[in-house]
């Protein structure tokens, strides 16, 4: 049977008995890595590098019952200057991430509750990245990109996703609907004053609108704990016009 080791953060998605050791795995007959890798409990795209008998193979691999293999992680990214943004898809559990990405300026959909085919068929189709805590849903061949979310709380998964796919660089705070996902745009009160609360209107002078839903944003109430958010991870100054206290 083939020997397998996993290393570092990979041990987590294992049975505790499998962990931090070289085990044997019984295999299918033409099986390859990545079938045996994600039987163990471990999505292909949490998997950087996998080293066959100490060379450099894919996960494409057919495995044979000499084959011993270590598996490593997939490191965090690194853009380059001029990469596009990365867009995201996060499941229907991640709401909050979904959320707080797009208040860092992030493209991410949320996902409804859907098959995990067309979840997969959408992510491929729009050349996004999954981000969940299904493992099932990380591992649909169609996904090419992906990330099992370990955190549990929503400021945690945050920091895990900034950190990851090293977004610091590409953060254009409020300037997406934290609803729909839509870009923001300036609006002049004269032009939505019959859509403002009373007190609204009178006090406030810098109004944003979505260009998706049309939804109406402000400095409001919310504004000093959403731009503790944001200068978690940004240096790029927080124009006050485009902050996040949703109206109508």
């Amino acid at each position: 049977m083939p020997h397998f080791r996993f290393h570092d953060e990979l041990n987590d998605l294992l049975r505790p008995d499998l962990r931090d050791r070289a085990f044997e795995w019984p295999c299918a007959e033409r099986a390859t890595a990545k079938h045996a890798i994600e039987a163990l409990g471990v999505p292909h795209t949490e998997v950087g590098r996998v080293l066959v008998d100490g060379r450099p193979a894919g996960l494409g691999h057919l495995l044979r019952a000499t084959d011993s293999l270590d598996v490593f992680p997939a490191e965090a990214m690194r853009p380059a200057s001029g990469d596009p943004a990365p867009r995201f898809l996060a499941d229907a559990h991640l709401g909050g991430l979904a959320r707080r990405l797009r208040l860092l300026g992030f493209d991410t959909e949320l996902a409804r509750d859907a098959p995990d085919r067309s979840l997969a068929g959408l992510a491929d189709d729009d050349g996004r990245i999954v981000l969940s805590r299904d493992r099932e849903l990380l591992k649909h061949r169609r996904v090419a990109r992906g990330r099992y979310v370990r955190a549990r709380t929503t400021e945690e998964q945050l920091r895990e996703v900034v950190a990851h796919f090293g977004l610091r660089e590409g953060i254009r705070p409020f300037s997406r609907c934290l609803e729909c996902n839509a870009m923001l745009r300036p609006a002049e009160r004269g032009d939505i004053a019959g859509r403002l609360p009373p007190r609204v209107a009178a006090e406030q002078t810098e109004f944003t609108s979505c260009t998706g839903c049309g939804r109406l944003y402000w400095p409001g109430s919310h504004w000093q704990r959403l731009k503790a958010v944001v200068s978690e991870y940004s240096t790029v100054p927080t124009d006050r016009s485009a902050s996040a206290e949703p109206g109508s």
